[in-house]
């Protein structure tokens, strides 16, 4: 009895991406399934393993191209897959630390690396409330962006409240920010 071997599972959201990966797989007859995380669904239930391997390679900027239900969601999928003993490459930990600049400065904090002097903020009055203790320029930086997203720099407390009461400050679709 000749047992069947399960594919590889790709699972990604910008499909323009991929294409040379799908091509070289193809090209070398790997089996692999292609998961879509901009639509997709899981059985909670589901107990045995559906890949070899799953290769996860959500974006956080996903929400640039409306795909905001897509990070979220990545994060509990790569979970379930990871329960049922599936390795998974960018697993929920790298994850985690992808769709979070707090984490990634907490993780650099506890291993002694430096970063610009920052607070982590989730409305906009804590940025104003916390501004005297910083030196200007002050950036405010969503906690989930990606290619620079959202990035505001305010070069005086008067312009800090300018970009708050213009709207132009957006605290991200998290809504958690960086100073």
């Amino acid at each position: 009895m000749r047992l069947k071997r399960l594919p590889i599972g790709i699972y990604f959201e910008h499909p323009d991406w991929f294409r040379p990966l799908f091509a070289e797989l193809d090209l070398r007859g790997t089996a692999y399934t292609k998961i879509d995380a901009t639509c997709h669904s899981y059985d909670v239930t589901a107990r045995t393993k559906e890949y070899a391997l799953l290769f996860n390679r959500m974006s956080a900027s996903a929400f640039l191209r409306g795909n905001e239900q897509a990070v979220f969601y990545a994060r509990d999928f790569l979970a379930h897959i990871e329960s049922l003993g599936t390795r998974v490459i960018n697993g929920r930990e790298a994850f985690a630390l992808e769709i979070s600049k707090a984490a990634q400065l907490s993780l650099l904090h506890s291993l002694g690396v430096p970063f610009p002097r920052s607070r982590v903020i989730n409305c906009l009055e804590e940025a104003k409330r916390i501004a005297p203790k910083f030196d200007f320029p002050l950036v405010i930086k969503p906690n989930i962006g990606g290619r620079g997203a959202g990035i505001v720099r305010a070069n005086s407390p008067s312009e800090l409240e300018e970009a708050i009461t213009s709207g132009q400050i957006n605290l991200g679709i998290d809504h958690t920010a960086l100073v």
